[in-house]
């Protein structure tokens, strides 16, 4: 399972539950995103990637999944 980190990150207000391809399965608390280096010299560059902080009671602690890896996503 790769490790993923976000540059930028806000909470997540609502209840939202999500699964993904790997069995994570639980609530979002914040959502996230990264940059390549570029961005700092291209302010037209955009973020790469979507990623969701779920809190799922199989783990230790609250891992960063990215959008991609999403199957399920439904409000509570």
């Amino acid at each position: 399972m790769t490790v993923h980190h976000a540059d930028f990150a806000v909470a997540v207000t609502q209840q939202v539950e999500v699964t993904t391809r790997d069995g994570i399965n639980g609530r979002v608390i914040a959502l996230g995103w990264w940059t390549e280096p570029e961005a700092s010299r291209d302010p037209e560059f955009l973020s790469t990637g979507t990623l969701y902080l779920v809190v799922d009671p199989k783990k230790p602690r609250p891992v960063w999944v990215p959008e991609g890896d999403l199957v399920a996503v439904r409000m509570v």
